[in-house]
């Protein structure tokens, strides 16, 4: 309570909360990530994919999340808007499946993820995966110049 109104009293600028956000929240993300992942197949630890995966899933989700936040009043409507979210995309993934669509899916940072993390974690890397990595990163950097409008316009009031 009360946190985007301490927010906007203080000297900080919504760059600099922007920033925070962004490097607060994937760098524990990555951390928890890399303990389960290492816990699991402590050699994918050492794959340059796995990492590359991990921060660009990291920073795609952290700009959907700011999205859904900044468009909310409350924390309930944030909650419910990131549950519908996840309803939403998982419904849609699931039909584009099951009626073989194949390429809507791709514009779907939920799509690449299990991918990649399951190429990292199985050590079969190919090039389908690095193609799966090179548009997640472009999924990831709409996100987050979304989710910067969004945030200066209506999270920063």
């Amino acid at each position: 309570r009360g946190i985007l109104l301490a927010q906007m009293l203080s000297p900080a600028s919504a760059l600099d909360i922007l920033a925070a956000k962004y490097v607060f929240y994937p760098t524990l993300g990555l951390i928890l990530c890399a303990v389960i992942a290492g816990v699991y197949y402590p050699a994918v630890l050492a794959s340059r994919f796995f990492w590359l995966a991990i921060v660009v899933l990291a920073i795609g989700s952290i700009g959907i999340g700011l999205t859904i936040a900044s468009l909310a009043r409350t924390q309930r409507e944030a909650s419910m808007g990131a549950l519908c979210y996840m309803l939403v995309v998982t419904s849609f993934l699931m039909i584009c499946q099951t009626a073989n669509i194949q390429l809507v899916p791709w514009i779907f940072l939920e799509f690449h993820g299990p991918r990649m993390i399951h190429a990292a974690i199985s050590d079969r890397v190919t090039k389908e995966h690095w193609i799966h990595l090179s548009v997640a990163t472009i999924v990831s950097v709409v996100w987050t110049v979304f989710a910067v409008r969004v945030f200066r316009k209506k999270g920063w009031q």
